[in-house]
């Protein structure tokens, strides 16, 4: 045997370089660190409000990137597919006369900078007017969750609908790197304040009407969607280990990612051939604060929203939006709804179409030049997020000369009182406030209105105390739809929804959500089988709309709802979970069911089938619709702990090799544990203590084992 006092000479030789090694980082580490970011910084140490607890040594955060895919859907009139010719000022203004619109975009956040390819990928879809940046706080909670609670290299990609190519942000993203306001509101309302034009600019912002500015957003259909959010699950699937890759959505971003699983790719012109479901590319459904869909009612769908919805899809809804006015199928010739039968005689079908506007908006709320308006407050933050006022409502120049007072379409901000940039989006934001119990949907719980200091409001985030306690909204519901219950908590720090507003490519808002395309095909839920599928069970437009596989969705669906938000209980998921086919994913027991009963102890409580049946559902109480995917992760969040576990029960990962050395089993072999090494082959520390030591298939690890361990400390653990 060899002498306890050979083996140590040997550990300590081999292990000197790696000694050295240790002492050059924590050197190195020594640059960055005095606890205040700069401008040029993302975060310095414990300055770290854009990524929290993960700002490295450089003080960079972890990589938030984004992409652009090419998709293969290339609807009609949309600059980029054949034949179309850009013609809109405004357009090549932005975009050039060679705009190609025809593609999906993403961000992607990742845990760290090593480059590492990702066991899973998590696609998240964004809600009403939601931006990619709705997900920047879950993702980063949800990432160093994974990788503390199961070892789990998670990526996740926030999607942006193809209408934030639309938003012109140039100077915006040039004011965030100058880390200044004042440039970004001369780009944005410089001509309306009559300012000259900052020389860091070559022009003002660009923005559209919802009407004769962008008729082809007529033509983004649901399903247009549905083969963008397909390009990017290709490739995410090609990236994360054994094609893990997990669709989700919050509020109507459930609706796109349920019409995702329910869609058949396979759309050719008879509307025939082995279908090609979305569900079948993923492991797994997650469904925040939004209830997904139904295929309840499909087989009711009368011949006259059939003709509708064809006569909308051909030509009638492009043509009716451009002109603001009601069209025929042909989207030349006008009508009335009274005299369709007339007005539209020769053609098929001969319905009226009803003009609607391109894209959704809020009047005097919620419209393209408020959503760009946040972004140029937030960016304020950077330097000054509760002490000076908002640059908006700053006069330029002379009094009453600034944008609130003097931009129609954000006259409606003057609804919040002189305030600094964090009192400006908690006026918005809070749920308890005036302007988000009426506009649900941006509700958060970000804390309370600070003190009046000269005149300005302040904020109180949940940073600066315990706030004064909510409505106590009573006992949990025990019918449906279910009103809204539960503790007031105040979960979300508005300090990080600011950054979202604006870092990086993407932002928190969808300036130009989609309206027209989807109203297409009004009437249709999760089963289009009477428009889609071949004569006679359908009228063989697959081209429209192909939703025919809900009932054989297979793989697990984890679901989340605030009792202060939209999805109050649990029942909110009921039709949805019976709209799918079993469980068959490795989790599942295969024979419970996903709703075991679906009235009991109440409707607004049924029993779901949990892990066993593949569907799962979390409430949070207390919080409101957005607190899903901006709450902190603390004792009162029951999304990113349930999510982590969720995404790892249901990826499907080869077995990890052992590293021989490697005791804790985190991928590194160290000092320590080669200690313990020489101690096990020595007999005075028994195997258990390391079983990773073994190396072989003898009984006990000899001295070959610690050479292998060695080796490993040096070199790294194999692959």
């Amino acid at each position: 045997m060899m002498s306890i006092g050979l083996l140590l000479a040997i550990l300590m030789t081999a292990m000197t370089p790696l000694m050295v090694a240790s002492r050059a980082v924590a050197a190195y580490g020594s640059v960055c660190g005095d606890h205040l970011r700069a401008t040029d910084e993302e975060c310095d140490a414990n300055d770290d409000v854009a990524c929290p607890g993960a700002c490295d040594a450089q003080c960079l955060c972890p990589p938030v990137t984004t992409f652009d895919v090419p998709s293969s859907a290339e609807p009609p009139n949309t600059p980029g597919s054949p034949g179309v010719v850009v013609t809109n000022p405004k357009l090549l203004m932005q975009l050039g006369p060679t705009a190609n619109l025809n593609h999906a975009r993403y961000t992607r956040f990742e845990l760290d900078r090593s480059g590492k390819q990702p066991d899973a990928i998590l696609i998240l879809v964004p809600g009403f007017v939601g931006g990619a940046n709705d997900f920047r706080i879950l993702a980063q909670n949800l990432l160093k969750r994974a990788a503390a609670d199961h070892d789990l290299r998670l990526e996740v990609w926030a999607v942006d609908r193809r209408t934030n190519q639309l938003e012109d942000t140039g100077g915006l993203d040039m004011a965030e790197f100058y880390a200044d306001s004042l440039l970004a509101g001369n780009f944005l309302f410089g001509e309306e304040l009559d300012l000259p034009l900052d020389p860091r600019l070559s022009r003002h912002a660009v923005f559209y009407n919802s009407q004769d500015d962008v008729p082809f957003l007529a033509n983004w259909t649901n399903l247009v969607f549905s083969r963008d959010f397909d390009a990017l699950v290709s490739a995410a699937r090609s990236r994360a280990r054994e094609g893990n890759v997990f669709l989700g959505g919050h509020s109507a971003g459930t609706a796109f990612t349920a019409r995702y699983a329910a869609t058949d790719f396979n759309i050719t012109p008879g509307c025939t051939g082995t279908p090609d479901p979305g569900y079948a590319k993923l492991r797994g459904l997650v469904l925040l604060e939004g209830g997904g869909g139904s295929t309840a009612g499909g087989d009711a769908i009368s011949d006259d929203t059939l003709d509708r919805i064809v006569a909308r899809f051909d030509g009638g809804l492009f043509g009716a939006v451009r002109d603001n006015a009601p069209r025929c199928v042909d989207g030349t010739t006008p009508c009335t709804m009274a005299t369709e039968s007339t007005d539209c005689a020769g053609q098929v079908p001969p319905k009226c179409t009803l003009p609607t506007a391109a894209y959704s908006s809020v009047p005097g709320a919620l419209n393209p030049r408020v959503f760009a308006a946040s972004e140029a407050t937030a960016i304020q933050g950077l330097v000054d997020l509760n002490e000076g006022q908002t640059v908006g409502q700053l006069d330029q120049g002379a009094p009453g000369n600034n944008a609130v007072a003097k931009v129609p379409d954000i006259a409606g901000l003057a609804a919040i009182p002189p305030g600094t940039v964090e009192a400006g989006f908690g006026t918005f934001l809070n749920k308890n406030g005036a302007i988000a119990t009426a506009l649900s949907f941006v509700a958060m719980s970000v804390g309370e209105p600070g003190p009046m200091i000269d005149g300005i409001l302040t904020w109180r985030d949940i940073l600066h105390g315990p706030s004064t306690p909510g409505p106590d909204r009573g006992p949990p519901p025990t019918t449906l739809p279910g009103t809204r219950w539960g503790m007031d908590k105040e979960v979300t720090r508005l300090d990080r929804v600011v950054w979202s507003f604006f870092a990086g490519r993407t932002n928190f808002s969808d300036w130009y959500y989609p309206n027209a395309g989807p109203s297409t095909t009004a009437g249709i839920n999760l089963d289009s089988t009477k428009l889609s599928a071949p004569p006679p069970l359908g009228r063989g437009r697959c081209d429209i709309e192909n939703l025919t596989q809900a009932g054989h969705i297979d793989i697990p669906v984890i679901t989340f709802g605030g009792t202060h938000g939209l999805a109050t209980v649990p029942g909110a998921y009921t039709a949805f979970a019976q709209s799918l086919g079993a469980c068959n994913a490795p989790s599942c027991d295969g024979t419970t069911p996903r709703v075991v009963d679906a009235v009991t102890p109440n409707p607004a409580f049924p029993t779901f089938g949990n892990v066993a049946g593949g569907f799962e559902v979390y409430m949070n109480e207390g919080f409101a619709h957005l607190d899903i995917v901006t709450a902190e992760d603390n004792a009162d969040n029951h999304v990113v702990g349930p999510l982590s576990d969720f995404i790892a029960r249901n990826a499907v990962l080869p077995a990890t090799p052992v590293c021989v050395g490697d005791c804790d089993g985190n991928g590194i072999v160290l000092v320590n544990e080669l200690l313990a090494a020489v101690n096990i082959v020595l007999g005075t520390t028994p195997l258990e203590q390391c079983p990773a030591l073994s190396c072989d298939a003898a009984p006990d690890p000899g001295v070959n084992c610690i050479i292998v361990a060695v080796n490993n400390a040096l070199n790294g653990c194999p692959p």
